[in-house]
């Protein structure tokens, strides 16, 4: 194989990252626009600037493998995600009084769930098929944020659906 041909194999599951981002995003804003109450739309507005911040890391990596013919990785830092989802549950529980989720809000948590998961068993094979660490290393980065919007999105989905247990759950 080519050095055009490899570098193309490491890159296009970049392109595909970066439209999942993108749809992702574009899903976040509109659920962002049609939720009811103002803690949904905040989520789903978190949750499009997260992937904001995803496309400009894939966009960077993307560069900088494209200009070295797929031999140069920016290092990438361990995710933050585990302290994101701490407070944001921290946020949902002072909001308690605040919050009543519409029917259309719940659907529109188990959409993005579905979404999230999709994202996240495409970024798990395509770190188990990378042979360069630094590659894995960014797609395990990749993981751990996209784990962290599906568990954000099941406590949203909980909350709505059993704040009682939820709330017991949290303490």
């Amino acid at each position: 194989m080519n050095d055009l041909h490899k570098s193309d194999d490491i890159l296009e599951p970049f392109r595909i990252a970066r439209r999942l981002e993108e749809e992702g995003k574009a899903f976040f804003e509109e659920a962002a626009r049609k939720a009811e109450s103002q803690q949904v739309r905040q989520t789903f507005e978190f949750l499009a600037n997260e992937e904001t911040r995803h496309i400009d890391k894939i966009d960077r990596v993307y560069r900088s493998l494209e200009l070295s013919d797929g031999k140069d990785v920016p290092e990438i830092e361990d995710s933050d995600a585990e302290g994101k989802l701490a407070a944001f549950n921290n946020r949902l529980a002072q909001l308690k009084d605040e919050l009543v989720p519409s029917v259309s809000d719940v659907e529109a948590y188990r959409f993005a769930l579905k979404f999230e998961n999709g994202a996240e068993d495409f970024y798990e094979e395509k770190m188990n098929e990378a042979a360069d660490i630094r590659i894995k290393r960014f797609y395990k980065w990749l993981i751990d944020e996209e784990a962290m919007h599906a568990r954000l999105l099941r406590s949203c989905l909980n909350f709505a659906e059993d704040p009682t247990e939820w709330f017991k759950s949290h303490k």
